[in-house]
């Protein structure tokens, strides 16, 4: 009995214990996302960046964005920057969670937009003839796999609109990772759907476009990027991360500080020229940022545009937006002559886009937290797995013991016991899933230079991972010997085993769960 007690006095603590991570993992979500996705403090000198600053400019609509920057202040949406230009001039810069002007953000897919003016300057320079030129013609001598009659009308303006009908297979929204260079990686796919007929979120296609510039200019993304686009907009020192082959990712990977992500709004509301320096044609931007796309053009997959789409610009009615994953925007507004850039790190976008929407119409629904979210989509399944594993294993203890049980009152016990057990592990399982999607964001949305952000958490949840494994025979061999009087002869091997199979079932659920969630809602 002294034994039993001790092992209950155990059992105890291993709740206590996951009671306590859980209040951790709420608790410290947000603050622990605030992190993910930049690169630190990078050397920024402020004072000659380019910009006017005057923050008690008087302007058109101030009292509606001053209502906007209140709702901000109140932290019912999850900015970490935002930075307000009317006429030129910076009139607010608001920064929250403690970052400020010098922090290097992942802009995640702002970068297309980045992309399109480099693709412009190149147009200009006669580097590339025209939009309408087929990518082919471009790699004269190179053969790639899958070639088809749809794979040669694939044009530079099929890629820029996202229309180009490559088959990735899947979704290609995420970018998966991919070994060697991205482009030729796209080159390579086949092309499923004739080109101009479908519109697909491609984080892919945009790689080729680079891969284009380069082998026009002779020179990296990175150096024709320096002297054309970041060198006059005076960006300082712009991290952009590249593939396996070094080429740099025209979809995404370009961190910034918010003021420089502001730049390229105020050169396109500006025809092409900052700080009375021409650095793209007028006649680009107004073209990349039109709305192009066929009212007959067919959506596949989740990422649809709300309003229209330009050369890797998201287009509304009075202004258009690069945006990136997470709740990263630069939204310019020509008729009234603001660019607005923010960014957060909602892992849902749900938060973004509430904001979003709070910017572009003066109202939005209230934002729930990330994971609120997460639980709210997770609960019935969390119930059918609690249902099914107490099923499961009600049938494994009553006809896998060697003395079975025949009485229907202790049947009724034993599934109470069942229950008890499956709650155990189905609640475990929560909780290691939410683990591991911390541990899979620390690696992939971390510094990209790799190291993960919280080790020490990390080390917590796998010790409490092993605990709970045994405490969870412990429990279940205890119970069945003290309370049933079971024959537990050779059954410690089939427990663990049983343990493990329900809790990998669960965590893949809930994962997918998870990254259905972010890919419903980002763009």
């Amino acid at each position: 009995m002294q034994k039993f007690n001790n092992n209950r006095k155990f059992i105890a603590s291993i709740i206590i214990l996951l009671f306590s991570m859980t209040v951790y993992h709420n608790i410290y979500f947000d603050n622990i996302f605030s992190y993910y996705g930049h690169n630190g403090e990078k050397d920024y000198d402020l004072d000659n960046d380019g910009w006017s600053i005057d923050l008690n400019y008087e302007y058109d609509s101030k009292a509606d964005f001053d209502e906007m920057f209140s709702e901000l202040d109140n932290r019912d949406y999850p900015a970490n920057s935002v930075i307000l230009v009317k006429n030129g001039i910076i009139v607010r810069e608001e920064y929250y969670n403690d970052f400020s002007y010098n922090t290097e953000f992942n802009t995640y897919s702002v970068t297309k937009s980045f992309t399109s003016a480099l693709v412009g300057i190149a147009l200009d320079q006669g580097l590339i003839s025209s939009v309408d030129d087929s990518i082919w013609d471009y790699f004269p001598n190179r053969t790639f796999e899958n070639d088809s009659p749809n794979k040669q009308k694939v044009t530079i303006k099929h890629i820029l609109m996202m229309t180009s009908g490559i088959d990735y297979g899947g979704d290609p929204t995420l970018a998966p990772t991919v070994e060697g260079s991205r482009a030729e990686y796209v080159l390579n796919q086949p092309v499923k759907y004739e080109p101009g007929t479908v519109w697909v979120y491609d984080s892919q296609a945009p790689s080729v476009l680079l891969r284009i510039i380069e082998l026009q200019s002779n020179m990296t993304v990175n150096q024709f990027a320096e002297e054309y686009l970041f060198g006059p907009l005076e960006i300082q020192n712009p991290l952009w991360t590249k593939d396996e082959s070094g080429l740099t990712f025209g979809g995404f990977g370009l961190y910034l500080a918010p003021r420089e992500m502001a730049k390229l709004g105020e050169l396109y509301i500006q025809g092409g020229v900052w700080n009375d320096t021409r650095i793209v044609s007028e006649q680009w931007v107004n073209e990349s940022t039109t709305d192009s796309l066929d009212p007959d053009i067919k959506f596949i997959y989740s990422t649809i545009p709300t309003g229209g789409y330009g050369y890797l610009w998201w287009i509304y009615e009075d202004f258009y937006v690069a945006s990136g994953l997470h709740g990263q925007r630069i939204i310019v507004n020509p008729e009234q002559d603001y660019v607005l850039t923010f960014t957060s790190l909602d892992v849902t976008q749900s938060g973004a886009n509430a904001l979003h929407q709070l910017i572009i119409k003066g109202e939005a629904d209230p934002w729930r937290k990330p994971m609120n979210e997460f639980y709210f989509r997770s609960l019935p399944y969390f119930a059918l797995f609690l249902l099914t594993f107490s099923a499961l294993n009600f049938s494994f203890l009553k006809y896998g013991l060697k003395s079975r049980i025949e009485d229907k009152k202790e049947d009724k016990d034993l599934l109470l016991t069942s229950f008890v057990s499956s709650f155990f592990v189905t609640f475990m399982s929560y909780l290691l899933t939410l683990s591991i999607i911390f541990a899979v964001l620390d690696i992939y949305f971390g510094n990209p230079r790799g190291f993960m952000l919280f080790p020490k958490f990390q080390l917590l949840t796998w010790v409490t991972i092993l605990t709970f494994t045994v405490s969870s025979v412990l429990f279940e061999k205890e119970w069945l010997k003290h309370r049933h009087s079971a024959d537990l002869s050779n059954m410690s091997k089939f427990t663990i085993p049983k343990a493990i199979v329900f809790i990998t079932a669960e965590i893949l659920l809930f994962f997918s769960i998870y990254l259905n969630m972010v890919a419903e809602y980002s763009a």
